[in-house]
């Protein structure tokens, strides 16, 4: 890391088209350097076969920033650091790096890992490699939302056809060994049970 950080703090801040692009503070300069962003509005169709377009939310992705732009064949140490860059790890994880540049700043997003493919093509007759790779966002104002939410209590559903089991408000908070008065066929029953028990 401080080989890289040596040789980044040496390259001007700003490629040909004025274009800026920091990782934990050090420049990473190419030319004709472009940003482009993507993010994916995660969704489960629930449509069917039908025509209709109703889908479940199921939680957005992070945004991703698309890196490209163009590397003179007499600046190979740079083409080699961004690739060291991209390979960088820490404890095992790929190393996340603090990210400034306008696009970055206007969509919020602060800290990013590389991710994907990293393509370096060469344009023999330009002298100069084509170059390309993508930053995804990490811990976005998404995945702080979902972390902030309480869980939610399943709520309780009612099955249809399926009546649910409620004390009689006459059993309700009657102390232990009162009797309860027998109405209707209980009563019945009990007045033939007192009568076969007098005829023994």
């Amino acid at each position: 890391m401080d080989r890289i950080n040596d040789f980044l703090g040496n390259i001007p801040r700003r490629g040909n088209n004025g274009a800026v692009l920091l990782l934990d503070g050090q420049p990473v300069r190419l030319k004709v350097l472009r940003i482009g962003v993507r993010q994916q509005l995660a969704g489960k169709d629930m449509s069917g076969k039908s025509s209709a377009t109703d889908q479940a939310e199921m939680g957005d992705k992070g945004k991703v920033l698309v890196v490209t732009g163009v590397i003179t064949f007499d600046q190979g140490e740079l083409l080699n650091t961004i690739f060291t860059m991209a390979n960088t790890k820490v404890e095992g994880a790929r190393h996340v790096w603090r990210i400034s540049n306008k696009t970055a700043e206007a969509l919020k997003v602060r800290q990013v890992k590389f991710q994907g493919t990293i393509r370096a093509d060469e344009e023999v007759t330009l002298r100069q490699w084509n170059v390309m790779f993508e930053l995804v966002e990490q811990l976005s104002v998404a995945e702080r939302q979902e972390k902030r939410e309480p869980e939610k209590k399943a709520a309780q559903q009612k099955v249809q056809g399926v009546k649910t089991e409620t004390k009689d408000d006459d059993e309700k908070d009657v102390p232990a060994d009162t009797e309860v008065p027998l109405t209707g066929v209980m009563a019945f029953l009990k007045k033939i049970d007192d009568q076969l028990a007098d005829d023994k």
